[in-house]
């Protein structure tokens, strides 16, 4: 019998299931991830094929101003008959956290809080509570290594129970998109041409149209680059609450011509015309994993100067090596960024071999997933002999 290994989430969005599938096909773990949302998981292709996957309620507690959230499952979990290590989600709004941490100490059952280790809204109460909670669990799994070095230099974290599982996108998808579109040159051509996209001067953005992203910056920043770049189009690929409020604005700005609002699109084989035609992505604030989608069809990535206002992610930019940054709330500045890579098509070939170099070599599912591994080496002694995660595991991974 191999090591079991719980993990309890919240939700488990899609991007996640190649990483629990990952892990879950390395000799001798068997994996069970239980999450709040089964819809997630049910919209990846191919589905949990190296782990079981059990969906599990989270209640509301309605209080006022706090939004706390009780997920009954997180203690259920901590069973020494059931499991040997469990690896619960470092939100302190959930009501059976310590419990949880509680039980695995009286129950002999190690639990690690996996987590970004600091929030993008910090006070002093928040940051001491969520530290003292995650003092009291066997071991922290950080998203980045430089949040995690913080941490144990000021945050008072013993280093032996510090983790880091680099958070990573599967590539494979945008690989496989990328080279179909390239292969077939013509019919790339004749979608850029129905669409009026020139490669070297039209900006792309794809997430949710939420407020906290600042995609209002784009129109405003796009009838600017006009000035300069007439033919320039920015194609906003994505869906949310911000939508109407944003097609309302681009119409005050008379840009209805020149931006293209797609919707959702979640075949990577129909995003990838879109950003085969981009000569930069541009995420104006709060930028996640969307920065490693970018870099892996190799657009360079502008986005803002407010690294604590990003999420883990943002570790991964190199300013002028990768992508750009600009100065937070600078609309000249963000259209200045945009003018020298389309103007500089030395500096733009520079930075895209930059970024798909960083998805190919460092931010990849293998070095995520052999964060895990040292986790679990870690915590159980026998797991110690579990072999590195090769860089190639095609016959291991559903992609």
């Amino acid at each position: 019998m191999g090591v079991r290994i719980a993990i309890c989430q919240p939700v488990v969005p899609r991007y996640r299931v190649p990483v629990f599938n990952l892990l879950g096909a390395q000799p001798g773990i068997e994996l069970t991830v239980y999450g709040g949302e089964q819809g997630y998981l049910l919209g990846y292709e191919g589905g949990a094929t190296h782990f079981q996957f059990v969906s599990v309620p989270i209640y509301a507690v309605p209080l006022p101003k706090l939004q706390l959230r009780i997920q009954p499952a997180q203690r259920r979990i901590i069973d020494p008959g059931r499991y040997d290590l469990v690896i619960l989600c470092w939100d302190i709004h959930f009501l059976d956290l310590l419990p949880a941490i509680w039980k695995g100490r009286r129950r002999g059952v190690p639990v690690a809080l996996w987590g970004h280790g600091y929030s993008k809204h910090e006070s002093r109460w928040r940051r001491f509570l969520r530290n003292w909670v995650a003092r009291s669990a066997n071991a922290v799994v950080f998203y980045t290594r430089s949040v995690a070095d913080h941490m144990i230099a000021e945050g008072g974290f013993d280093s032996d129970k510090v983790f880091v599982a680099q958070n990573a996108l599967d590539q494979q998808p945008i690989r496989e998109a990328h080279e179909k579109w390239t292969a077939d040159p013509g019919t790339l051509a004749a979608f850029q041409r129905q669409h009026g996209l020139d490669p070297t001067q039209t900006i792309v953005f794809v997430s949710r149209l939420m407020p906290d992203n600042g995609v209002d910056l784009l129109l405003h920043g796009l009838a600017r680059v006009r000035r300069a770049r007439p033919d320039a189009k920015l194609v906003i690929l994505g869906d949310g609450p911000d939508r109407p409020r944003l097609e309302r604005l681009c119409g005050e700005l008379r840009q209805q011509e020149h931006v293209h609002f797609t919707g959702a699109i979640y075949d990577e084989q129909c995003v990838a015309p879109w950003m085969l035609s981009a000569t930069l992505f541009c995420y104006p604030r709060n930028i996640g994993l969307s920065l490693l989608h970018a870099f892996g069809y190799g657009l360079p990535v502008v986005t803002s100067d407010d690294v604590p206002g990003h999420n883990p992610e943002i570790e991964a930019l190199k300013p002028s090596v990768n992508g750009l940054l600009y100065r937070d709330g600078d609309l000249d500045d963000i259209v200045r960024q945009w003018l020298d890579l389309m103007n500089d098509p030395a500096l733009r070939q520079r930075l895209s071999a930059a970024a798909s170099r960083t998805v190919t070599d460092r931010y990849t599912l293998d070095h995520m997933v052999q964060g895990f591994l040292h986790l679990i080496g870690s915590v159980d002694g026998h797991m110690r002999q579990v072999q590195a995660v090769p860089e190639a595991m095609a016959n291991d991974r559903v992609l």
